[in-house]
């Protein structure tokens, strides 16, 4: 008996350290982006469901809302909600310019100015900080600070 009591309780303390990453493992909404050159966009979470949209470009940032087994209902740049498959996303976080401003060298709006950014431009977010986020743009190869507020989804990073 008191073999199995002590199983009980260390069976009841490793759950409670185990629980909250459990709990945690699927948090939404977050911030994803499109991984594949062709991705569909469907009503409902699974293959029978009609296609809604199809992506035909990579690195389009989504945000996750919902999950169902292997499916995530996304939520995308011009309001329009679907499901797609979660081997089609990557957790890569990508965003969108909402408002041109200048990309600067450290987060401060006093720092030197490193390039001018328009509306609509696909960027990739390395990290934020409380109204800034560190971005870069591969095709012409700027890196710099950019406004959080002025980006597309970045609400839904985590700060560090």
């Amino acid at each position: 008996m008191n073999f199995y009591l002590k199983l009980f309780f260390l069976l009841l303390f490793n759950s409670l350290f185990y629980l909250p990453e459990i709990a945690l493992a699927e948090k939404f909404p977050k911030l994803v982006s499109i991984k594949t050159s062709k991705a569909n966009l469907r009503y409902g979470p699974g293959k029978n469901y009609p296609i809604k949209l199809v992506f035909i470009k990579k690195q389009i940032p989504l945000v996750v809302i919902d999950g169902f087994d292997h499916w995530r209902k996304v939520l995308t740049t011009k309001n329009l909600t679907g499901w797609i498959h979660k081997s089609q996303l990557t957790m890569k976080h990508r965003s969108i310019i909402l408002k041109p401003d200048y990309l600067r060298k450290k987060p401060e709006l006093s720092s030197k100015k490193i390039a001018f950014l328009d509306k609509n431009v696909n960027v990739s977010v390395l990290k934020c900080k409380v109204y800034w986020c560190k971005i870069t743009l591969k095709s012409r190869k700027f890196s710099g600070w950019y406004i959080k507020k002025y980006l597309w989804g970045s609400n839904y990073i985590i700060i560090n």
